[in-house]
This record gives C-alpha cells, structure tokens and sequence, in this order.
C-alpha cells in the first residue's frame, strides 16, 4: 500500500492533523486493525470505568452497524471506520446530534474539495442521492449523559459490497482525484467532530438550524415512509429546533423524531 491515501492507520499521522488543544481533550485513541464495531470498542471502554473522552479507529468492522440496527457493510479496503466517546456536561439530554456532527463532515469533506454533498435526516451523508457517509449516535444515561459517535466513510468500495448496500451508494474514490490521504482525514474529522459536540453541549442546534436548508437533501422533496411493512407518502418540511423532521400528510404538519422509521425518495 504505496499510495498514502490507503496508507496503514497511523496514530502519529492522524494527531498531526489535530490541533493541540483538541487532541488533548481525549484521553486515548485507539487504533485497531479489526473490530465488532468501533461503537462497541468505546462502550465496552465506558463499562470498564473508563469515562474521558476517547476515539477509536479500525481497518474493518465484523458487525458494523447503522440507525435501526441495520448492518454496516466494512470491508477492509481502507475505508474509514471511527467513533468519538463524549460524556456531556449537560445533566439533560439534547437531541439532533446527529445533524450537527452530519454538517460538520460535510464541511470538513469541503475542504478536501468534496463537493455537492448534502444530509438526509438524520444521518446520510449523500452525493447527489448516492450515500457516501453514515452516522451512529447511540446515547446511555445515569447520572450523566455518555454518547458516542460512530461515522463510517467510504473511500472506495468493491462491487460485491455496493450489491450488498441496500441503497445506491458512492465512495471518495468516485468523487475526487486524488482521494486526501486517509490518515490526515481521520485526525480533520475527528477535530471538527469534537469542536462540533462541544458547541452543540452548549447551544443545542441553534446555531445549525439555520444553515440547515443548505445541508438538506430532502428539501421540499416526496418521500416514502416506512414503518415494518407499511409505507406512506409526504413531503419533507425541514426540521424544526429539535432536529426533528417536519413533514406535510394529508394537509397537515407531521413531526417525525429519530426513530425506527426509514426514510426514502419516493422517486
């Protein structure tokens, strides 16, 4: 693997990318050549009593997962598989992370000259309806709120994987030339990722609300939704202040939370 773009993970490679300060709030990274999933790796840290914020990255996941449950196809071919631990500050919980975190990576993939890319509620990374990006948020509670974010980005993917996707789906590998180098990506991620969730602890999604239009893929657009094996039609609203969907049914404004329900363009 000459190429540095699909470089081995590199710890010393991805902290160059971070600023001191940000770096510094974490008490580890993990770099890992296999995992369940990066999720589970930071979780079965918080059950061992290990509370500071943590990241961990892996080569390929065995049971990588998205929103619902549903499996996270990860093939080690130098895709990028990585979770941010965060025990919040905040004694109560915010909801719509997923968006905030969502429009930081656009941003950050800008400025790799990754462009005309947009976020379908609550968690797709999409190129022009191709899914190149996916978040997780899973939370716990005690006296706290502990979160972790797990992203999953396809930088290129193999043909038997794409007809695994249950949606149509791109990889950077497509999108740019030259892919940016994995490692420098990974440490730009993550720092945008932790400067993001310290903002929205304080603030909520005040301040990315108003930039969602811009971030939208859904804008104003027919979708199906489905719930087990029923499906109905709408059409996307935008989002209101608690990062829940809007949605017009039947001549009525609808609110949709992040939940089990799936999401797609009805056409």
């Amino acid at each position: 693997m000459n190429n540095p773009t699909f470089s081995p993970l590199s710890h010393a490679a991805i902290v160059s990318a971070m600023e001191p300060r940000t770096f510094n709030t974490l008490s580890e990274i993990l770099i890992l050549p296999e995992v369940t999933s990066t999720n589970d790796i930071l979780w079965q840290r918080f059950s061992q009593g290990e509370l500071g914020p943590a990241a961990c990255i892996a080569e390929t996941q065995t049971a990588g997962r998205g929103r619902r449950g549903d499996a996270w196809q990860s093939p080690a071919v130098g895709n990028l598989y990585l979770s941010l631990f965060w025990p919040h500050c905040a004694e109560e919980a915010r909801h719509g992370l997923s968006i905030a975190v969502g429009i930081s990576l656009i941003n950050t993939l800008k400025q790799s000259g990754i462009n005309q890319l947009a976020l379908k509620w609550p968690n797709d990374v999409l190129h022009k309806r191709q899914k190149l990006a996916g978040i997780l948020v899973e939370s716990r509670f005690n006296t706290r709120q502990y979160t972790v974010v797990g992203i999953g980005l396809n930088f290129k993917l193999p043909e038997a994987t794409k007809t695994l996707i249950q949606q149509p789906s791109t990889s950077l590998e497509q999108l740019c030339d030259p892919v940016p180098c994995r490692n420098w990506l990974a440490g730009k991620i993550l720092q945008n990722m932790i400067e993001t969730i310290e903002l929205f602890e304080h603030r909520g999604l005040t301040d990315f609300v108003p930039l969602w239009p811009q971030y939208d893929a859904l804008h104003e657009q027919a979708i199906t939704l489905i719930d087990g094996a029923q499906k109905s039609t709408a059409i996307a609203c935008g989002i209101n202040d608690q990062g829940e969907l809007r949605y017009l049914q039947n001549n009525e404004i609808k609110l949709l939370s992040n939940s089990h329900i799936s999401i797609r363009f009805a056409s």
